[in-house]
């Protein structure tokens, strides 16, 4: 009867029959069905039959090293398509499949600390750390799409796996992650690799610049280390007794607790130079297959700041203010706004939180997508003045309740519309600076708009002047601004 009762209730997988095709299935599948499919054999592991525990941990393992090749598919999709409709689908495939994949992993560590059917000297057991480790590293990357913080449960069952390796002197012992192939990694690599894209400051970062920054890690991830003592240096730290995220360090205290642990990415930064050259030089590797060059650039210079000797510090001070604010998105009608050619104002949806001589900080309630993107063109309409600003997204962050804070740099205090033409063609752009003969003006247009090295004209309230096109300062979703030297 016990025979019969177990065989009953025993879960799916367990048959070597079903687990093939369903690997099969997922390996020939697209990347959304796939990795739906994995989720819902994730989840069976709580409500579905009983799996003793190193069968468990074997198949949670078994999902998990059969999802990475989808993930990579989606996260590929999700970059192709950040601006699109389906992004929001793709970028809840990579959350949801990690949120499942969490929780197996609860299940088995759960199991570890009770049941000891896999020995301390068993290779699974550190593998298994290893993979809860691997996992909320890999979540983080997803969380940041959202421009949002790793949840404190997913730092905690990461601390506790890393702390348990310690315990049975396995932080340092090579696993096999990836069967049939020679890829081998610690608990201590992936942990580090945990801490670094933490302390990466990802909400100043774009999608594809979050992307080319969680593979500049894993390049880098060999010549990081965690330390028990302090160094000279921008640093962080962290407590593995408190299990909460890595903090910048600011000040050494005198009596350091034996708990904390000190991570100096500076270290890095000479190997960032390096890699930044080798890329001005055309030498991207593999690694990097599928990002661009100017986001791969954009990461390492992210970094060099980021992980410097000397922590970045605000230029300019800032100071509180309130007050409503409305912002506009899209050049075209940001363009309308300034001119007065627009039929409607958007709604004063947004809260201004502090500013200073260069920028200022707003909140919301809600998360608008086309506001919380980091590289943004916005407009501002300040007050009740009339008077709107334009300035660009450097920095976004999302919380759990639906709202974003997000921090802009101002581009301009008084653009003006202005009508321009090469001779072949006229569009419409933005005249960010004042006209004066013998300087540079700043003009938002078009991606492309001003290609021509040709001269070209600006009608600006009445009056004509002749602009000589220069380099395109910066780019972003749907504009650019470029330098341009009044003729």
């Amino acid at each position: 009867m016990a025979i019969g009762s177990a065989v009953q209730h025993s879960h799916p997988l367990m048959q070597q029959e079903t687990l093939s095709r369903i690997l099969n299935d997922v390996a020939t599948s697209a990347a959304p069905t796939a990795i739906v499919e994995l989720i819902r054999w994730l989840d069976s592991f709580h409500f579905e039959g009983e799996v003793p525990l190193n069968q468990l941990a074997r198949l949670v393992a078994i999902l998990d090293e059969a999802a990475q090749p989808q993930l990579r598919q989606a996260s590929g999709l999700y970059l192709s398509n950040v601006f699109g409709s389906r992004s929001v689908r793709y970028k809840a495939l990579g959350r949801d499949f990690y949120a499942s994949l969490g929780r197996a992993y609860d299940l088995v560590l759960n199991g570890l600390a009770t049941d000891f059917t896999i020995d301390d000297a068993d290779p699974l057991r550190v593998e298994v750390l290893l993979r809860a480790v691997r996992a909320a590293a890999g979540e983080m990357k997803w969380v940041a799409f959202d421009y949002q913080e790793l949840a404190p449960e997913v730092w905690q069952r990461a601390i506790v796996a890393y702390r348990a390796a310690g315990q049975y002197g396995a932080l340092n012992t090579p696993i096999n992650v990836r069967e049939g192939r020679e890829t081998r990694s610690t608990v201590s690599r992936e942990f580090i690799r945990l801490v670094a894209m933490q302390c990466a400051s990802l909400d100043q970062l774009s999608p594809d610049r979050i992307e080319a920054t969680d593979k500049l890690v894993r390049y880098l991830q060999h010549s990081l280390a965690l330390t028990s003592e302090p160094r000279g240096g921008g640093q962080f730290f962290l407590d593995l007794e408190s299990l909460s995220a890595p903090q910048r360090c600011l000040a050494v205290p005198e009596d350091v607790p034996s708990t904390i642990r000190y991570f100096r990415p500076a270290d890095a930064v000479v190997m960032l130079g390096e890699l930044r050259q080798t890329v001005a030089d055309g030498g991207l590797g593999p690694l990097f297959a599928g990002i661009g060059v100017p986001s791969v650039s954009g990461a390492i210079r992210h970094l060099s700041r980021q992980w410097g000797p000397v922590p970045p510090m605000r230029q300019y001070r800032r100071h509180p203010v309130r007050g409503a604010l409305a912002l506009a998105t899209g050049l075209g009608f940001i363009r309308s706004q300034i001119s007065g050619e627009a039929q409607m104002r958007p709604a004063a949806a947004w809260a201004l939180r502090d500013a200073s001589r260069n920028g200022f900080g707003v909140i919301s309630g809600a998360f608008d997508p086309d506001v919380c993107r980091v590289g943004a063109l916005v407009g501002a309409h300040v007050g009740e003045t009339g008077r709107w600003v334009l300035a660009l997204v450097r920095r976004v962050r999302s919380d759990i309740e639906g709202g974003a804070a997000v921090g802009m740099q101002t581009i301009s205090s008084e653009p003006y519309p202005a009508l321009l033409d090469d001779g072949a063609r006229s569009w419409s752009g933005i005249l960010c600076d004042p006209v004066v003969r013998g300087r540079a003006v700043r003009i938002v247009c078009e991606p492309g708009a001003m290609r021509s090295p040709r001269p070209v004209f600006a009608k600006v309230a009445g009056r004509t002047v002749k602009l000589q096109p220069g380099t395109v300062l910066v780019s972003g979703p749907g504009y650019q601004i470029v330098s341009c030297n009044v003729a």
